[in-house]
């Protein structure tokens, strides 16, 4: 009986230590996996402003109001710092 109680105890250390490994392992992937945020510039012209920054899921957009009155969305990838694009939004005439 005596042994039968050793095995099962060191079984139950064995299991847990495994299961330790795994969600160790597993929280050092999860860890690697997100991007590190890099740096990134959005040049404001003279006489314009910064109006509003929004993050959508990974994306950071950046509204700027230009010097003539227009204003224009700058898009950033969160992970890269990236510029992914610009979209002019332009008053009609």
């Amino acid at each position: 009986m005596l042994g039968l109680k050793i095995l099962v105890g060191t079984m139950t250390v064995l299991i847990i230590a495994g299961v330790g490994v795994i969600i160790g392992g597993l929280a050092m992937k999860a860890k690697d996996m997100r991007p590190a945020f890099q740096p990134a510039e959005v040049t404001v012209p003279k006489g314009g402003r910064l109006v509003d920054t929004q993050i959508q899921g990974d994306r950071v957009v950046v509204r700027v109001a230009q010097p003539d009155g227009q204003e224009a969305l700058h898009i950033f990838d969160l992970g890269s710092g990236r510029m992914l694009g610009t979209i002019a939004i332009r008053n009609a005439q």
